[in-house]
């Protein structure tokens, strides 16, 4: 269950054309950003005594010593999802890196991932 909160929240990050997610705590609180290269915003939180909160700390906790990537499957794209972790004011954060996969054909990852063209003027 803990994997399926994981998933949904790469896939919202992803659905925005996110590059990474972190989790991390502040406040009495798990706060999940999403990275578009240099902008960054938090998307939901958790109180950090809840059930979800443990639970996607698990998550992030087992996929940190995972040696491949989890796959996912987005809008029948494939996706690689690594985890990495460090410390925020003793704290440990969570940062998820969100690749397509090599699986995944190029042209279906770039229009997926492509903001729409503006006509010249």
């Amino acid at each position: 269950m803990a994997v399926h909160l994981l998933e949904r929240l790469a896939t919202e990050a992803i659905g925005l054309a996110a590059d990474a997610l972190e989790v991390e705590y502040k406040d009495g609180f798990e706060e999940v950003f999403v990275s578009i290269g240099q902008i960054g915003f938090c998307i939901t939180r958790f109180e950090s005594s809840s059930d979800a909160a443990v639970r996607l700390r698990e998550a992030c906790d087992r996929l940190s010593r995972q040696k491949h990537p989890r796959r996912i499957s987005v809008d029948g794209l494939e996706y690689g999802l690594r985890c990495s972790t460090s410390d925020s004011f003793g704290e440990d954060a969570f940062q998820l890196t969100l690749r397509p996969s090599p699986r995944t054909q190029a042209d279906g990852v770039a229009a997926a991932r492509r903001p729409a063209l503006r006509p010249e003027v």
